[in-house]
């Protein structure tokens, strides 16, 4: 019978598995990010509506979410409408709150003026173009 002994201990094992685990996890995030802002970019540039106050424009952006904490959030700084970047977040706060169980990772992807849906219905695109374009590009990258 052949005898083999491990060179290593569980301790070892543990810390390997953690590090390549939260690489993994990093990458993820990292991932969702680049997508995140893609989106946010394209949004805010192919958007067909006009712009009066830049509110709408500025209120697109995301929330990235682990364990029912918010990791990072991104709206696009725009040379007007900085009242829609807050708007936008604190839309993004709410969203969470629907979507996030409280544990894994979560995405919210918003429009946060409370008119957004209404010119949406009116046959213009503020974020609905850029939302298929991010889930085709997030279900490549997850393949």
């Amino acid at each position: 019978m052949i005898s083999i002994t491990a060179d290593f201990n569980f301790n070892d094992l543990d810390k390997v598995i953690e590090y390549e685990t939260q690489k993994w996890f990093d990458a993820l995030v990292d991932d969702y990010r680049q997508t995140g802002i893609r989106f946010v970019e394209r949004a805010v540039a192919k958007a067909s509506f006009n712009n009066i106050t830049w509110n709408l424009r500025s209120s697109i952006g995301y929330l990235i979410i682990w364990n029912g904490e918010v990791l990072e959030s991104y709206f696009k700084d725009l040379k007007d409408g900085t009242e829609g970047q807050e708007v936008g977040r604190d839309y993004a706060l709410f969203v969470a709150k629907l979507i996030d169980e409280g544990e894994g990772l979560a995405m919210a992807l918003v429009a946060g003026e409370e008119y957004a849906a209404f010119v949406e219905s009116k046959g213009k695109d503020v974020i609905s173009g850029s939302s298929a374009y991010f889930e085709t590009e997030i279900k490549a990258l997850l393949k």
